[in-house]
C-alpha cells in the first residue's frame, strides 16, 4: 500500500480526522459545499477547509423532519450531520447560492438557529452569479470581498493560499493525463483518491498524490467509459462500470474529479481574479454552457466507447440536457445509456444495468 492509498484509506474512513486535529491545536475549521466556494479564501485566513463529507444512508431523521422531498440527498445528508452535532468542531460553513438545494438549506439552518432549535455552527451564503455578462462578473467580485471580509481572509495571504490551490489543478490535470494515457488507473481508485482530497492537509496530499502519479499501475484496457449526471456519494458506480470490463477514465459535471480542475487562477494573487475564475467555472447546474456539445467533446477526447447520464429523482436541472445530450451521442456514434429519476444508494438496479451497458461495448481495438 503507498503512502496515497493510506492517506486515502485514512480520510474516507474518518473525514473528519484532519479537522478535528486542527480544531484541537485552537486552529479554525471552517465547512464548505460544492466546488464553487473559493477554497483560496478559508487558507488566507489561516483556517483549516473541510469540504463536507457525505454519505449515501438509510435514514435522515433529523433532517426530514425539515426538508422537503425535493432536496438533493447529498444536501440532505450534510443537513442530518449538522443536526445531529457533527460539525461542532467547525467555526462556519459555507453554501454556494449557485447550488438551489445548498442555497435553501442556509436559510433553514439560519432560521433553525435563530429559533434556538439547533447550536451548530454559523451558515453563510457564497453569493455566486453565473451569468455571463458584466453585471454578473461585477456582482461576484462583490460576492468575494463580501466572504473574504465574513471569514478574515487576510489580502496578503491570498496570493499564497491561489499558489496552493493551483498546484492541486495542476496535480488534477496531470492526473486527467495519466488516466486518459498507458498507465489507465481504475476509475474505482481515481474517484476514491479525488473524494478524499479535501478531508487532507493540502501539503501531505499534494505531495503524496504527486509521488503516486509517477508510478501509477497499469490495469488492463477496458472499454473507455465517461461517466455524467449527477455525482455519485462513492465509487459503486465506477465499480459496475468495472465489473462489466469497462473502466471510467473521465467524468463530466459537478464530480469529485471536476471540482478543482484547470484552468489555473492568475498568478496576480487579486480577488478579481479569484471571483472571475469562479464565476466562469464550465462545472455545475446552473453554468451557461452547451452541455450536449461539451458532453461529446470530452468523450471523443478520452476515445470513450460510451457515456452513462445518471441523473437522481431529486436532479431537477441537469435533466433537461438529457435530450440533447443523448441526441449528441447517438450523431457522433457513441454509445449512451441514461438512467433518471435513480436512487443515490444505487440500489434500484442502476449497478446491474450499468455492468450490462458496459459488457455490450467491448474492448477497445
Amino acid at each position: 500500500m503507498s503512502y496515497l492509498d493510506r492517506i486515502v484509506e485514512d480520510a474516507l474512513r474518518d473525514p473528519f480526522a484532519a479537522a478535528r486535529a486542527h480544531a484541537q491545536r485552537g486552529e479554525r475549521v471552517i465547512g464548505y459545499v460544492g466546488a464553487d466556494i473559493p477554497v483560496e479564501l478559508i487558507v488566507a485566513s489561516h483556517a483549516f477547509p473541510l469540504r463536507l463529507p457525505s454519505f449515501a444512508q438509510a435514514n435522515y431523521a433529523s433532517a426530514d423532519a425539515y426538508l422537503e422531498s425535493s432536496f438533493m440527498p447529498e444536501v440532505r445528508s450534510i443537513c442530518e450531520q449538522y443536526l445531529q452535532g457533527a460539525f461542532r468542531q467547525l467555526d462556519a460553513i459555507i453554501l454556494p447560492r449557485s447550488n438551489d438545494s445548498a442555497q435553501r438549506l442556509y436559510y433553514y439552518l439560519s432560521e433553525l438557529r435563530s429559533r434556538g432549535l439547533t447550536d451548530g455552527p454559523e451558515p453563510l451564503i457564497f453569493d455566486l452569479a453565473k451569468i455571463p455578462r458584466d453585471t454578473s462578473r461585477a456582482h461576484s467580485r462583490l460576492a468575494v470581498n463580501r466572504l473574504a471580509a465574513q471569514i478574515g481572509a487576510l489580502p496578503e495571504a491570498v496570493p499564497e493560499a491561489i499558489a496552493r490551490r493551483n498546484r492541486r489543478r495542476e496535480l488534477v490535470g496531470a492526473a486527467a493525463i495519466v488516466r486518459m494515457g498507458g498507465a489507465r488507473c481504475r476509475g474505482s481508485v481515481m474517484e476514491r483518491i479525488f473524494r478524499a482530497a479535501d478531508f487532507c492537509d493540502a501539503d501531505d496530499f499534494d505531495l503524496a498524490l504527486a509521488e503516486w502519479l509517477k508510478n501509477a499501475d497499469s490495469d488492463p484496457a477496458g472499454a473507455r467509459v465517461v461517466l455524467a449526471g449527477t455525482a455519485p456519494p462513492d465509487e459503486r458506480l465506477h465499480r459496475a462500470v468495472e465489473t462489466g470490463g469497462g473502466n471510467v477514465v473521465a467524468e463530466f459535471g459537478e464530480h469529485a474529479s471536476c471540482g478543482v480542475a484547470p484552468p489555473l487562477i492568475p498568478a496576480d494573487g487579486s480577488l478579481a481574479s479569484l471571483a472571475d475564475h469562479y464565476q466562469s467555472r464550465a462545472a455545475g447546474s446552473r453554468a451557461f454552457v452547451d452541455r450536449a456539445a461539451d458532453i461529446v467533446a470530452v468523450a471523443k477526447r478520452v476515445q470513450a466507447a460510451g457515456v452513462i447520464i445518471w441523473l437522481l429523482e431529486e436532479e431537477d436541472a441537469l435533466i433537461w440536457d438529457l435530450p440533447a445530450q443523448a441526441k449528441a451521442l447517438a450523431a457522433a456514434g457513441i454509445a449512451s445509456l441514461a438512467l433518471v429519476r435513480r436512487r443515490w444508494d444505487g440500489s434500484d438496479g442502476a449497478l446491474e444495468a450499468i455492468t450490462a451497458f458496459c459488457r455490450g461495448l467491448g474492448r477497445p481495438a
